[in-house]
């Protein structure tokens, strides 16, 4: 039996076309992915694709963004900035609404949760949102003797960083948070899971994602109905 359909689709970046990852029928609910950030980026998209999947088995359609600089796109990290990336969510949500006449809702993890908001959305979910800061100092660390790279990524710019660093998740409502069992901050609701962001290698986790999926759907519903 086959999954469900896959496809990939250009919405506007802040420096030309960039790309989405489409997993789903086009007409069925929308819900637009903000991944992680940077290197949790890599380290999550099995997880991420796998939650895409599992709800378009369940009629949902997801759509994945690469983001300036990012994953598939064309454009340098050099020259991307915060702003870039701010319009390139926008500019996303924007196509997800074109396509079906009704705006996504808006699932963002970790790093994503600080560029959420520039979205609008039918509500917002969230999973392991964090601090821009946190993020920053774990790449900083990441970095080989405090030299010129910044934890492998050798193009990005002072700019970004600060921005990265100065950023926070922002107030937004309707909202919903889901964290791991294993972290202590504030959520609605927390789930068993691996933290893959921390490992050192990408990888992925079948109950995980089902556990994601089925928050999200049922979200998807609350606001719908509300």
């Amino acid at each position: 039996m086959s999954g469900p359909a896959q496809s990939y689709e250009q919405y506007s970046g802040a420096h030309g076309p960039e790309w989405l990852l489409r997993i789903g029928a086009p007409a069925a609910a929308p819900i637009l992915f903000i991944a992680p950030l940077f290197e949790e980026m890599n380290r999550t998209r099995a997880l991420i694709v796998a939650t895409m999947r599992a709800l378009a088995a369940e009629s949902h359609c997801c759509w994945l963004p690469d983001l300036t600089g990012t994953g598939e796109s064309p454009g340098s990290l050099s020259e991307a900035t915060w702003d870039d990336w701010r319009h390139d969510v926008t500019s996303a949500a924007e196509h997800v609404a074109a396509t079906h006449s009704q705006s996504p809702l808006i699932a963002a993890i970790r790093g994503g949760c600080l560029l959420d908001d520039a979205a609008q959305g039918a509500g917002h979910w969230r999973f392991a949102p964090v601090p821009g800061a946190s993020l920053a100092r774990d790449l900083d660390r990441a970095s080989l003797g405090g030299g010129a790279e910044w934890a492998g990524y050798h193009d990005t710019g002072a700019p970004l960083r600060q921005a990265l660093a100065a950023a926070v998740p922002s107030e937004i409502t309707p909202l919903r948070t889901l964290r791991l069992t294993t972290d202590a901050g504030a959520a609605d609701a927390k789930v068993e899971g691996p933290a893959l962001w921390r490992r050192s290698e990408p990888g992925n986790s079948a109950d995980l994602a089902a556990a994601l999926a089925k928050d999200i759907a049922d979200w998807r519903r609350t606001c719908a109905a509300s």
